[in-house]
């Protein structure tokens, strides 16, 4: 299992679709933070805040390019196969390919949160923050990162159903779109926001505006859940797959 993970974290993480993509979320976060900042008068903290929702819109629209090729072109390249066949059992092979999926997110997340926060606090300074620095903005980036994994997991599961690259990056778009455009929805309404709090879905929006020592508990076990759940229904669909 460990040589698994380290082989399967060192092809991932050096591969020129993940620099390429990490590249993409900081210029992309920089982009979306610097416009408000130069045109607009807004305290650090909303700038922050505002850089929350501008990671989530980078991994709605990116995140199913990177599932797809990670994860249905393994698939269509017999990786996944190769895996098996060499003894691997295919619970390793799912978690180790999870595991470099996860951490890929996180640092697609954490590059453009970093980027986005520097650039609010060193422009606006600290203003606006109506608590503890600490709590109010690294608990709440360290947790957002796990939501943003948890969120994409979908992607993830999406892909190990497909049997197309094209196709899975395209139902990926399509299935994140639609599934943001739904939380937008919901978050409005009073009746769905105790729903909502126990999805991953529900929390990129909700940890966004609540930053109480209850909401990132539940955020934290949401995260959590979520993640073992992929893992969980992943395992589940690559156990019945016939590998060939």
């Amino acid at each position: 299992m460990k040589n698994l993970v380290k082989w399967e974290m060192k092809q991932t993480l050096t591969s020129k679709l993940f620099i390429g993509l990490a590249i993409v979320f900081i210029l992309g976060s920089v982009a979306f933070t610097l416009t408000p900042l130069l045109t607009g008068s807004h305290t650090g903290y909303e700038l922050f805040l505002q850089g929350l929702g501008n990671t989530n819109s980078l991994i709605v629209l990116l995140v199913g390019i990177f599932a797809g090729i990670h994860v249905t072109g393994a698939m269509e390249g017999r990786r996944i196969q190769a895996a098996v066949m060499a003894g691997n059992s295919r619970f390793q092979v799912v978690f180790a390919k999870l595991i470099s999926f996860a951490v890929s997110v996180a640092v697609f997340s954490i590059g453009s949160l970093t980027a986005s926060s520097a650039i609010a606090f060193v422009g606006c300074g600290f203003s606006g923050l109506t608590g503890g620095f600490f709590r109010e903005v690294i608990v709440r980036i360290i947790l957002y990162v796990c939501i943003e994994v948890a969120f994409a997991g979908i992607c993830f599961f999406i892909s190990l159903l497909m049997k197309n690259v094209g196709a899975s990056i395209a139902v990926n778009l399509i299935s994140m779109l639609v599934l943001n455009g739904i939380g937008q929805f919901l978050v409005s309404k009073t009746w769905a926001v105790p729903i909502l709090k126990f999805t991953s879905l529900g929390q990129t929006f909700l940890l966004v505006g609540d930053g109480s020592l209850a909401n990132l508990i539940q955020a934290s076990i949401t995260a959590v859940t979520g993640v073992l759940f992929i893992l969980l229904i992943s395992y589940m669909k690559l156990r019945k797959e016939e590998l060939k």
